[in-house]
């Protein structure tokens, strides 16, 4: 095996996103960054050379919150409610999870994978459902799809709203299933607090031992409502209360007292605006997040609903939180990029390793082509990459020092 030298592109570097241009980057057999400094690389002899002239390396993006489950169903649920849609056991999304073939289920969650690598997503989190079955279906739909997974299993079971206020117990074999669950996949993401017993949660928090827990809380007016009739506080203040958290989700009709709970627990958020306002829910309250000091980052959510496309999510948001805050400046696009780089590492405990193109990081990397139709001209290539980018001017992606979407030209 031989490293592999990138010369002469303009790279986005360190978890400020700066942007140094003109500059290469050199990466090991194992897949790690070793150099990315400014200027010509030394010592090029038995390495793979490829010309980076033309173009922007950017770290590989990271999708912090997916269901690839849903996407033998894509847009069937436009225009429908989330109770209609996803409420467990009843909503549209289980009746048709019913009446479709496995096969179909495994194909569509193959073909989102590989989508997501077509849109520079070298990375995501997905909020797995069905148990360890549900678990294994995905693993499956994986085999040998080149992108860098963590798989958030759940028990295949639900409480009624009555055992919720009654605070029942989880059944034994259940908490069983929790440990299976455990024992295949990165962690434990529920569906929402109001799902589950204080004392399930609690239990399910003892069993994850070290690995990461999420779950969704305050997306909709409903849930936030029997949360607070019954308990007398809000899914996110029962979530912190029973839950060693590692992130929340979505937080869309998060009150300030919320976000500021969220903030001095310093548990990150990951927001899907796309995904909520295709619902009919809102918009996530992201300004307030940050003033808050809290990290947030972005996921494309259900792909029954969304696209799983990171530079739409990051346009969509941009816009949107200008739009909405009626300033221009109120947040920048290197914010924004973060959202979907080094805070989404961040969120998902993965930042020593992925997140950003530093030195002794695994190499996963997107590369831009500036010169397409699209893109000739441009002038502040973050601008760009938060506003203008889309799929087909992507070069190549790497994961793991590994091209497995498109292709660089070698020097010769």
């Amino acid at each position: 095996m031989r490293d592999s030298i990138i010369e002469g592109v303009t790279a986005v570097v360190g978890q400020n996103l700066d942007v140094m241009e003109k500059a290469f980057i050199r990466i090991d057999d194992d897949g790690h960054f070793t150099e990315v400094r400014e200027g010509n690389p030394q010592h090029r002899s038995r390495c793979v050379r490829y010309k980076g002239k033309d173009m922007v390396a950017i770290p590989g993006l990271i999708d912090a919150h997916t269901h690839l489950g849903d996407s033998f169903a894509k847009d069937v649920g436009i225009g429908r409610s989330l109770n209609e849609l996803f409420r467990p056991m009843t909503g549209l999304k289980h009746k048709l999870l019913e009446s479709v073939p496995e096969s179909l289920i495994l194909k569509s969650m193959r073909d989102s994978a590989l989508d997501m690598l077509r849109c520079g997503v070298t990375t995501f989190a997905d909020f797995r459902e069905g148990g360890k079955k549900g678990v294994m279906l995905l693993k499956s739909a994986l085999k040998g799809v080149k992108i860098r997974t963590m798989i958030l299993g759940r028990p295949d079971y639900y409480f009624s709203e009555e055992e919720v206020v009654k605070n029942s117990p989880m059944p034994d074999e259940k908490v069983r299933e929790v440990e299976e669950v455990l024992k295949i996949c990165d962690g434990v993401g529920l569906s929402g607090p109001n799902e589950y017993t204080d004392r399930s949660m609690k239990e399910m928090s003892r069993l994850v031992r070290g690995k990461i827990f999420a779950i969704h809380a305050c997306e909709d007016r409903y849930s936030m409502n029997f949360s607070l009739r019954n308990f007398h506080q809000s899914e996110v203040e029962r979530a912190l209360k029973n839950i060693d958290l590692n992130f929340l989700v979505h937080l869309t009709q998060a009150r300030d007292e919320d976000i500021e709970l969220v903030s001095k627990a310093k548990v990150p958020v990951v927001c899907c605006p796309r995904a909520n306002s295709i619902l009919g829910l809102g918009f996530p309250p992201i300004s307030s997040m940050i003033r808050g000091g809290i990290t947030v980052a972005l996921g494309t959510d259900n792909v029954m609903l969304n696209s799983a496309d990171l530079f739409r999510e990051m346009d969509y948001t941009s816009r949107i939180l200008r739009a909405l805050e009626k300033e221009p400046s109120t947040i920048s696009s290197k914010e924004i990029m973060k959202m979907v780089t080094i805070n989404a590492a961040k969120a998902l405990k993965l930042d020593k390793e992925i997140g950003s193109i530093e030195e002794g990081k695994r190499a996963d990397v997107v590369f831009i082509n500036m010169g397409t139709k699209n893109l000739r001209s441009v002038k502040d290539p973050i601008n760009s990459i938060v506003h203008r980018v889309r799929p087909d001017d992507i070069q190549a992606v790497m994961v793991g020092g590994k091209i497995v979407y498109g292709s660089l030209p070698e020097c010769e």
